[in-house]
């Protein structure tokens, strides 16, 4: 019997005493045929493939969450990108994360194995890849949290160079909130906020809310507002640790022209000591592993906008900044408040401003006094005073969206308010500016019903009227 292959690519050895045939890959893939041919001159052709798997998927990963209760629809984001971020990919394949089945509750101390499933598609050029890794999930019980200082950069809003684009640091005891928007310019890149233990490993508590890419930068903003509100008031996060020497990427973005991403990071050391926290543009080509010999670069010249800096947003006596009680008594005039023109006060002489309050929670108490003899009907409403803008509203902890704006009209939000005769009530409403919108914008209360929804984007009052 002998064996021969029409492209040199394996080695071929015929073992004529037990009537095998063994080919032994090289380093060079590609495509052949193997002819078998015996002594009676039958023969039989058979196609050979030689290349690599198309990536590697690690057979487990831990997941640390905390919240009370969990959404579901956030555990499974989370899930599912624990295990997209540790998929090692060849250049060209692609892959794809099929949703778990999450527990039907998951309160703090409780534990889950839930296997995911993962296809890699490796092409012509690759051979496919089926996983199934299992993430251990642990819900833990941690402390929610106040941060006194804000981090803010969106200087230079538009990245036109790779290199350090913002650099601070938190420590046991002094959590901080990080927001950070930025739009890209021509070439692609990555952006990636990073962080780095300096000296001692660190365990780091972190609500993330941060979307993009999407050129749609209004949209960019609004997700972000949106779900730092929601998962702040749940204190719904992941938990970390960070070791010296191996930086952790937070969030990463593929950018491509003109994308914008954003994000709203509430971090706290839980224990360990002081951690850096990196926000860097790098080329496109350059990996998560490769990011450290970034980190130590110099910071890139801002835009001259000066909106970038550390912001106190905690007073020492627990005071929140962005607070604010409003009263309104029925009968009487209506009572309505703006917000998105100020800036929260600096934590030091570098900083620059903040002006609109992004990354600040404003939180509205509304006192209702109703000394009629009749139940009075109330609205609250927004309405724009700078622009095009979108919302998003915790109205006594339920989530309302309005919709775009822009017109100088009244909105409503949220359902009819309900005040029994002779009684008081009191109303509260959590919001955050959007990037990508503008302000200022004035909440307020009224017996007075506003229009009920914001119109068509499309339409001749709406936020982007065709021509």
């Amino acid at each position: 019997m002998t064996a021969q292959l029409d492209n040199p690519l394996a080695a071929v050895n015929v073992d004529q005493q037990n009537r095998t045939v063994t080919v032994t890959a090289s380093a060079q893939t590609g495509r052949a045929t193997l002819t078998v041919t015996d002594s009676a001159g039958a023969s039989l052709q058979i196609p050979v493939r030689v290349a690599f798997d198309a990536g590697t998927v690690p057979a487990e990963f831990t997941l640390r969450v905390s919240g009370n209760p969990v959404d579901p629809a956030w555990l499974q984001t989370q899930v599912q990108k624990i295990v997209a971020q540790s998929v090692q990919l060849q250049q060209g394949a692609s892959f794809q994360v099929t949703p778990a089945t999450l527990p039907p509750s998951f309160a703090p101390g409780s534990t889950a194995a839930i296997p995911v499933s993962v296809h890699i598609a490796g092409g012509d050029q690759y051979f496919d890849v089926d996983a199934q890794p299992t993430v251990n999930v642990q819900s833990m019980d941690a402390p929610a949290f106040a941060p006194p200082l804000l981090f803010y950069d969106d200087d230079p809003e538009k990245l036109a160079a790779d290199g350090v684009v913002y650099r601070n640091q938190i420590s046991t005891g002094t959590p901080a909130r990080l927001y950070y928007y930025h739009q890209n310019s021509a070439d692609t890149r990555r952006l990636l906020v990073v962080l780095r233990a300096l000296q001692t490993p660190s365990t780091v508590h972190l609500i993330d809310a941060s979307a993009g890419p999407n050129p749609d930068v209004m949209t960019v903003g609004h997700n972000v507002s949106r779900d730092f509100l929601q998962q702040k008031m749940r204190n719904e996060g992941i938990i970390v640790d960070v070791a010296p020497g191996t930086p952790y990427v937070v969030d990463r973005f593929s950018m491509q022209r003109l994308d914008g991403a954003a994000g709203s990071i509430g971090m706290q050391v839980l224990s360990g000591g002081t951690v850096q926290v990196t926000v860097v543009a790098v080329p496109a080509n350059v990996s998560d592993a490769q990011v450290a010999g970034y980190l130590d670069g110099p910071q890139l010249p801002g835009d001259g906008h000066r909106r970038t800096g550390t912001f106190r947003i905690l007073a020492s006596d627990g005071a929140a900044y962005g607070t604010e009680a409003i009263a309104y008594t029925v009968g009487g005039p209506d009572a309505s408040t703006q917000y998105g023109a100020t800036s929260p006060p600096p934590a030091d002489s570098a900083s620059g401003h903040d002006y609109g309050d992004y990354g600040v929670i404003r939180t509205f108490t509304f006192d209702v006094s109703n000394p009629t003899q009749q139940p009075a009907t109330l609205y609250l409403y927004e309405r724009p005073m700078g622009g095009v803008v979108r919302s998003s509203f915790l109205v006594d902890g339920t989530m309302f969206q309005p919709g775009c704006a822009r017109l100088s009209q009244r909105y409503q939000v949220g359902q009819p308010l309900s005040v029994a005769p002779q009684s008081n009530a009191q109303i509260t409403v959590q919001t955050m500016t959007d990037g990508g919108s503008n302000y200022p914008l004035e909440l307020g209360i009224t017996p007075t019903p506003p229009l009920p929804t914001t119109p068509p984007i499309s339409a001749p009052d709406g936020c982007f009227p065709k021509i």
